[in-house]
């Protein structure tokens, strides 16, 4: 490869046949393996000689998924819905490494799953189902299993160097290239360079971190889990503030991970918690107030709509009527993704009536065609009853008051309980919740309304600001497993609600107590607390974390935030393809980013692929390698 690069979206030079591509890999977890698949399955599809230097303290496949956690920290996806090795449905490139999915790895090792709903041993307990959230250290292992399944079906012309260690600067190359620069004080010169470091917080230091601790008895990162919490003790009192995966994680530690235990009641009701006295007094709170949706069950056979209104089609058409081609997220899109909500929640009425999913699916399809969406939703409201869900997307119960904190409690439980039937029913079984699923049926809908030339900067903010936190509490929630032991742990006094929604949250004077009082009762409560967890984990701009070999980037000048354009989405700014934008809108031709980091120039970018569904992970890998080397090609198996 050679030096010069054009505009965005241009290949980063013409690559150079008579010699092998030198390639540098920052970052060796889901995102790094990615690449890694990508290029061996090119070189055996058309083989080519390349060179990968690889660079990560830890080996190449987990990531952040750590081998040693307990198991009672879940995966919030089910195991049937994960792998590492592509097919002819998730991406357009060559497909010649197949491998098992997690849910056939476990399978083959004859691993099971214990009574307790998440213990998992080899030959203990039942046989793992495909619908089953398990333990994230088995996430660790199977994907460094996969990650050596791959490199050893790399043919010759394919040669990975592994660094052990950390980098800490790329710098542009006297040729056109990139050198990488290692904490060990060697580099490495290669073609172009792929930033994959991902959750990379998680990894600094505590003393790197910005937002140190504010006041006693503060913890503002719960990981790593369980020993971020271990200056809890039994019996005392902590808020927890947040309701979404984190804080799910942090309970179960605090509970399960303390030896309590949930066992089925006598009458077949709700679970019964049974304490072990090692767990403090947990006082759950959060900004909106409202519970996390569970993950629903997913019924064999299930049938997955095919969008009406809510297609790349509509966006593109949408798009030729800006004349920048950047949306309005509220006038354009929104209106789009609810109907396409309320139509999912018909066609799942009428499938339930008639038992032909497919048929109904059809009917609509004709409904939309013969008369419009307006008219097919008011005749659909007609004959199958109104719809439970409007406004779900712009609801603020916070903005409303309740009498007391007893009637916030009272409400609160009753929305987990409604919701956690709507789970266990499940996919291709309750309307609710296949309403809900179209927010990630169709996600790849949503990532091209984000994909270049994208929205406008006030619907970025909201896009990711109210939205997308939306959209997690709606559908990025914990297993269903996890909202019945919320219930329990209510039940056993365990665990309880703080005085409502959007609490004030007063720091203490010295060693005192925090002080949590409530905005939303029209009966003021209070809660002293000695301990409170952040459980809402978020990354924090690259230019806030200068020690970072994403900090350095910014300060050099290489990568630049989407803050710089006065947005508060603090993603880096990059192309389509992945290459880093500088801040006079430069484009760096051989210097690619790719994962969580550049959420906002792109859209939900944590998660591993899953096995017959299109994966713009692994799509995003197969474009940004072929713009560093155009010799690559798309399918050629």
């Amino acid at each position: 490869m050679q030096g010069a690069g054009g505009p965005a979206g241009t290949p980063a030079g013409p690559w150079d046949a008579e010699r092998p591509a030198t390639l540098a890999i920052v970052g060796a977890g889901s995102r790094g393996l990615g690449i890694v698949e990508r290029l061996v399955n090119q070189c055996l599809a058309e083989p080519f000689p390349v060179t990968v230097h690889l660079v990560d303290p830890q080996p190449l496949g987990p990531g952040f998924h750590l081998r040693d956690q307990p198991d009672h920290l879940l995966l919030n996806t089910v195991c049937a819905q994960i792998t590492a090795f592509a097919d002819d449905e998730m991406v357009d490139g060559p497909t010649r490494i197949g491998g098992p999915s997690l849910h056939t790895w476990c399978q083959e090792r004859d691993l099971r799953l214990g009574a307790d709903g998440y213990t998992v041993r080899a030959g203990e307990g039942r046989q793992i189902r495909p619908n089953d959230f398990l333990p994230r250290r088995l996430l660790s292992e199977y994907l460094a299993w996969a990650a050596e399944r791959i490199l050893a079906a790399a043919p010759p012309c394919f040669a990975l160097i592994r660094h052990a260690t950390t980098a800490t600067d790329i710098r542009p190359g006297e040729d056109g290239g990139e050198v990488v620069l290692l904490d060990d004080g060697t580099h490495l010169e290669a073609d172009a360079v792929f930033v994959t470091v991902g959750h990379h917080t998680l990894h600094l230091p505590a003393a790197s971190r910005p937002e140190p601790p504010a006041g006693p008895g503060l913890i503002t990162r719960p990981y790593p889990l369980p020993t971020a919490l271990d200056s809890i003790g039994p019996g005392e009192d902590i808020a927890v503030l947040g309701m979404g995966l984190t804080a799910m994680d942090v309970i179960a530690s605090l509970t399960l991970g303390r030896g309590g235990r949930h066992e089925p009641a006598a009458d077949g009701g709700r679970l019964r918690y049974v304490p072990s006295g090692r767990e403090p007094r947990i006082v759950l709170v959060n900004r909106s107030g409202v519970p996390s949706r569970s993950r629903p069950h997913l019924n064999p056979g299930r049938t997955r709509f095919a969008p009406l209104v809510l297609t790349t089609d509509r966006i593109e058409t949408l798009r030729r009527q800006r004349a920048d081609g950047r949306l309005n997220f509220l006038d354009d899109v929104l209106p789009l993704v609810e109907a396409e909500m309320e139509l999912t929640y018909y066609r799942t009425v009428l499938a339930g009536r008639t038992g032909d999913a497919a048929g109904a699916g059809a009917e609509f399809a004709d409904r939309v065609a013969t008369s419009g969406v307006d008219p097919a939703l008011a005749a659909a409201r007609e004959e199958f009853g109104p719809y439970p869900l409007h406004g779900v997307l712009t609801e603020e119960p916070a903005d409303r008051q309740w009498a007391d904190a007893a009637a916030y409690a009272g409400w609160f439980v009753a929305r987990v309980a409604d919701d956690l039937a709507e789970a266990r029913a499940g996919l291709g079984a309750s309307p609710v919740k296949e309403a809900l699923e179209v927010l990630r049926d169709h996600r790849d809908v949503l990532r091209a309304v984000i994909d270049p030339p994208g929205v406008d900067d006030p619907s970025l903010d909201h896009f990711f600001g109210e939205f997308n936190s939306t959209v997690n509490r709606l559908v990025i929630g914990p297993q269903l497993d996890r909202s019945a032991e919320l219930l329990s742990l209510l039940d056993a006094g365990v665990l309880r609600l703080g005085p409502g929604p959007r609490p004030k949250v007063i720091a203490p004077s010295g060693q005192g107590p925090w002080r949590l009082e409530s905005t939303c009762l029209a009966d003021p409560a209070s809660v002293e607390v000695g301990h409170v967890v952040h459980a809402h984990v978020a990354e924090p701009s690259a230019d806030r974390l200068p020690t970072s070999l994403l900090g350095r980037l910014v300060a050099a000048g290489r990568v630049s935030t989407l803050a710089r354009r006065g947005t508060r989405v603090t993603g880096l700014h990059v192309t389509r393809e992945g290459q880093g934008i500088g801040p006079a809108g430069e484009v760096r031709p051989t210097l690619f980013f790719l994962g969580p980091h550049t959420e906002g120039s792109s859209y939900y970018n944590h998660y591993v692929p899953s096995p017959g569904a299109p994966s713009r992970a692994l799509k995003d890998a197969e474009l940004a390698l072929r713009t560093a080397l155009p010799a690559l090609t798309k399918r050629t198996s």
